[in-house]
């Protein structure tokens, strides 16, 4: 078990809680949270969500070590949602 995989204890209320499961969740719960500016701005999800898009694919490939990896991790996503949609 890695640093990040070890249990801590809540300061508030005293549960134990998974470090990098608990970054994960605040993190989507930040996303979640950009998607809903397109309702408080002129511009609509859709244009929210396409912005993320091109952001985060973009960073894919600053941050991967080659391109190869960057288009592995991109299209192992893709093909993952796609999976998830047409099962659901």
């Amino acid at each position: 078990m890695s640093n990040t995989d070890e249990m801590k204890e809540c300061r508030g209320c005293g549960e134990e809680i998974n470090p990098e499961e608990a970054a994960h969740d605040a993190i989507n719960e930040s996303l979640n949270s950009l998607v809903t500016l397109g309702d408080l701005s002129p511009l609509s999800a859709q244009h929210v969500l396409q912005l993320g898009l091109v952001y985060f694919v973009d960073q894919v490939y600053h941050c991967a070590p080659n391109r190869e990896e960057a288009e592995r991790m991109i299209t192992d996503t893709i093909n993952k949602i796609r999976e998830e949609h047409n099962d659901g």
